[in-house]
């Protein structure tokens, strides 16, 4: 659980906003790596949609992004 942000809108090969680089995504990744996860939910209550998690996980039936965010 990562309640201290995160950066939900960088992407693979850039940055953007505010977002250098997607902690989330690196932590999921590595966590895949190493053998202690294989399906991830990822729950994003940000005001902004995460478009960053959702572009680096399109297609990858391990790791579903939930982003909750206002209209």
């Amino acid at each position: 659980v990562n309640i201290g942000g995160g950066f939900h809108h960088a992407f693979r090969a850039h940055g953007e906003g505010f977002c250098a680089s997607h902690d989330v995504a690196v932590a999921v990744r590595a966590l895949q790596r190493d053998g202690y996860v294989r399906r991830v939910l990822i729950v994003d209550c940000d005001v902004h949609q995460g478009n960053g998690t959702a572009a680096i996980f399109t297609g990858d039936p391990e790791v579903f992004t939930f982003s909750i965010h206002q209209r």
